[in-house]
C-alpha cells in the first residue's frame, strides 16, 4: 500500500491557464499530461473526480485557496458610531440575537413579528400553547393541554458542546442549563425484522454486535486473510485488541468456556437477571443470534446517531424548556417586539428601506421607514413579499432568495400520567429508534422520578414527515400511539397516556413558517451562488436589507447557525465589516446536521 500524505502548496507547482492548450473537461485548459505544470483548476478537476468535493475543499484549504475560519472567541466588537434606526421582520433566533446586539451598539432597534409569540421554530408546547396549521384539511387548531410546569420542545431540544454562542448568549443572557442525556445504553431499538418483533436495549445489540464482529476479524486475522495489510507483530497486536474489544473468550453463563477468539457474551450487553436480587455468578446475558442482529438492519434507523460529533457528550438544555432562550432575549429587549405584525411589503430606496405590514389584531395597514431592515421572515415567505413591483429588490438577490425550500419536519410530544419508561425500564433521558414512521422517541431529560412526565414520540424528517403532514393532527396521534407502543406497551393505555394530552406539529403546515423544519440547500452551483448571493445585503453599495437566520448559514437547522448569522449581520449594519458576502465553497447541506437517517 502506497501511504497517504498531507497535500501542501509546497508540494506542488502550477502554471496559469495558457492559450492554445487544448480544453478539458467542461472546457477547462490543461496542460500536456505529460509535463507536470498543471493549473491549479485543472487539478482540483481532477482532484474533484477521485475524491468529491471534500476532497476539493481540503485540496483548496491546503493551497491557501479557502481562509479556515478561526474558532469563535466571542461575540464581535461592534462600533457605536452613528445611531440608526434598524427594523428586524421576525422575532425567530436570528431576529432576536441580531436586535439584541444592535441594541448594544447603540442602534435603535423594533421588531415585527406576525405571530402572538416569539421564538420562530423555537416553540415549547405547555398548558394552552396553540399550535395552527394549514394542512390538507384546512385550518386546524390544537390547544396542549399539559399539567402545570410540564412542557415538550416542539422545535430544537438540544445544544450541543461546541455551540459556542448558545452557550456563551445563554450565560449573558440568564437562561441557565442542564444536561440534555441523548446517548443511553439501556434506551430500546424495535423492528418487526427481527427478535420476534420484541424491542432490544441497546447495549444489547450494540455489544453483541461488537463481540461478533471482533470473532469475525480475529478469525480473519488466524486465516491469514489480512496478511496484505498486516505484519506478524500487528496480527498479534490486534489479535489482543479484539479480545478486549468485543469480550472474546469469556465463560458463558452455562459454565462452557469460550475460546480465545469466539463471543459467548459479555455483561456489557446486559445481565440475565438483575443484579440486585442476583445470588449466583455470571450474570451475563445469552447473546443476541448474529443472524437476527443482521436481519434487524438496526444500523438503517439512526442507531448510531448519537456517536456522530454533534451529539457527542455533553449535550445542554435550558432549564424549563428551549423557550427559555427567548425568554432571555425578550428581557434583554423591552418592548421592541410588535406581535400580529405580519410583513407584506418591502420597498428599497435610496434614503430608506419601507415596511408595510398588517395589524392582525385590529386588521389596519402601516408603513414605516428605517435606515436599516434584518429580515427573519424564512424564504419562502419572503419570496412572496418582494415579489411586488414596489419593492425595488435588485434581480440577483430576490432570485437568491426564491431558491431555498425548507424540508419537511413532523414532531409529537405526549403527557403521561406515569414515567413507566424509568420505573419499567429505568430508561432516565436519551432515545429509542424503531422501524416505524415515527422514528425515535426521546425521554426527558429532566424531572428524574416525579409522577408525571412528557414524551416526544415521533421526530421525523423526509417521506414519513410528509405522510405525517397529510394526516389530521388525530390521525398523528393515533400512529405515534400505534408505534410506540411497539416500544412500551404502556403507550397503548389511554389511561397512561391520555390522547386529550398529545399534540402535534408538521412544519411545512405553520403558516408563518413557509415549510419545514430546517433549510433544503443543494450541493449545486446554482445554490452554492444563491447561498452565498444571501450573505450580503440587497444592495452592497447602498446597504438596506438583510436576512439572517439558520436559513443563511453553514450550520443550517440549529440555533447556533441563527446566531452565528445575527452575528454577521449586525456587524456588517454596523459598519464593523464591509457589506459582502464571503468566497464559499458550497451551499450547506443541513439534513445531514440533524438527521441521523442513513
Amino acid at each position: 500500500m502506497v501511504p497517504c500524505r498531507h497535500i501542501t502548496a509546497s508540494t506542488l507547482k502550477f502554471t496559469e491557464n495558457r492559450p492554445g492548450l487544448p480544453p478539458g473537461p467542461g472546457g477547462i485548459a490543461m496542460s500536456d499530461p505529460k509535463r507536470h505544470d498543471w493549473t491549479r483548476r485543472s487539478f482540483l478537476t481532477m482532484v474533484g473526480r477521485a475524491g468529491g468535493s471534500a476532497a476539493v475543499y481540503e485540496a483548496m484549504t491546503a493551497l491557501g485557496m479557502i481562509n479556515v475560519p478561526a474558532a469563535w472567541a466571542g461575540p464581535p466588537e461592534l462600533r457605536r458610531g452613528r445611531s440608526r434606526d434598524v427594523v428586524v421582520l421576525g422575532a425567530g433566533i436570528g431576529g432576536l440575537t441580531a436586535a439584541y446586539l444592535l441594541r448594544k451598539a447603540g442602534h435603535r432597534v423594533r421588531i415585527l413579528e406576525a405571530q402572538f409569540r416569539a421564538g420562530g421554530r423555537s416553540l415549547t408546547a405547555r398548558r394552552g400553547t396553540v399550535i395552527v396549521e394549514d394542512g390538507p384539511f384546512g385550518r386546524t387548531q390544537q390547544v396542549c393541554g399539559f399539567a402545570e410546569r410540564l412542557y415538550c420542545n416542539m422545535g430544537p431540544g438540544r445544544i450541543p458542546h461546541h455551540h459556542r454562542r448558545v452557550l456563551h448568549y445563554c450565560q449573558e443572557i440568564g437562561a441557565p442549563l442542564e444536561v440534555f442525556v441523548m446517548r443511553n445504553a439501556a434506551t430500546l431499538y424495535q423492528t418487526d425484522l427481527a427478535f420476534d418483533s420484541a424491542p432490544q436495549v441497546r447495549r444489547r445489540i450494540a455489544h453483541d454486535t461488537r463481540g461478533y464482529v471482533a470473532e469475525l476479524l480475529s478469525k480473519a486475522v488466524d486465516r491469514n486473510a489480512l496478511d496484505d495489510v498486516l505484519d506478524e507483530e500487528d496480527k498479534e497486536r490486534l489479535r489482543d485488541l479484539m479480545k478486549t474489544f468485543g469480550a472474546l473468550g469469556s465463560t458463558d453463563c452455562d459454565g462452557i468456556a469460550c475460546l480465545d477468539d469466539e463471543y459467548c457474551g459479555s455483561e456489557r450487553a446486559g445481565l440475565r437477571q438483575d443484579p440486585t436480587v442476583q445470588q449466583g455468578p455470571c450474570p451475563a446475558a445469552a447473546p443476541l443470534g448474529l443472524s437476527e442482529l443482521l436481519h434487524s438492519q438496526f444500523w438503517l434507523h439512526g442507531f448510531y446517531g448519537p456517536c456522530e460529533y454533534d451529539w457527542q457528550g455533553t449535550l445542554f438544555q435550558p432549564v424549563g424548556g428551549m423557550d427559555q432562550i427567548v425568554q432571555g432575549f425578550l428581557r434583554a429587549l423591552p418592548g421592541r417586539v410588535q406581535y400580529g405584525a405580519e410583513v407584506e411589503a418591502i420597498s428599497i430606496r435610496p434614503e430608506a428601506v419601507h415596511v408595510t405590514y398588517r395589524d392582525r389584531r385590529r386588521g389596519q395597514r402601516h408603513r414605516i421607514s428605517a435606515d436599516a431592515c434584518v429580515s427573519n421572515i424564512p424564504l419562502p415567505l419572503l419570496r412572496d413579499v418582494i415579489a411586488g413591483s414596489d419593492s425595488n429588490v435588485s434581480a440577483d438577490f430576490r432570485d437568491a432568495v426564491g431558491q431555498l425550500d425548507l424540508n419537511p419536519g413532523c414532531k409529537i410530544g405526549w403527557q403521561a400520567n406515569r414515567r413507566f419508561w424509568e420505573t419499567e425500564n429505568h430508561i432516565y433521558g436519551g432515545m429509542s429508534w424503531i422501524d416505524h414512521p415515527i422514528i425515535q422517541m426521546w425521554y426527558p431529560s429532566n424531572d428524574y422520578s416525579s409522577r408525571l412526565g412528557t414524551i416526544v414520540g415521533a421526530y421525523t424528517f423526509g417521506d414519513s414527515a410528509i405522510a405525517m403532514g397529510q394526516m389530521s393532527p388525530v390521525d398523528r396521534l393515533q400512529l405515534a400511539r400505534e408505534g410506540g407502543a411497539r416500544l412500551h406497551p404502556e403507550i397503548a393505555d389511554g389511561a397512561i397516556v391520555p390522547e386529550a394530552l398529545g399534540i402535534s406539529i408538521a412544519w411545512q403546515n405553520h403558516p408563518w413558517q413557509g415549510g419545514g423544519a430546517f433549510p433544503g440547500w443543494r450541493e449545486t452551483e446554482h445554490q452554492r451562488q444563491a447561498y452565498e448571493r444571501l450573505l450580503a445585503p440587497d444592495t452592497p453599495e447602498n446597504p438596506r436589507l438583510w436576512i439572517v437566520g439558520d436559513q443563511v448559514a453553514s450550520l443550517g437547522a440549529w440555533q447556533e447557525g441563527a446566531m452565528m448569522s445575527a452575528e454577521w449581520v449586525a456587524q456588517q449594519v454596523s459598519g464593523a465589516i464591509p457589506s459582502k458576502a464571503p468566497e464559499i465553497f458550497r451551499a450547506p447541506a443541513a439534513r445531514c446536521m440533524v438527521d441521523s437517517l442513513p
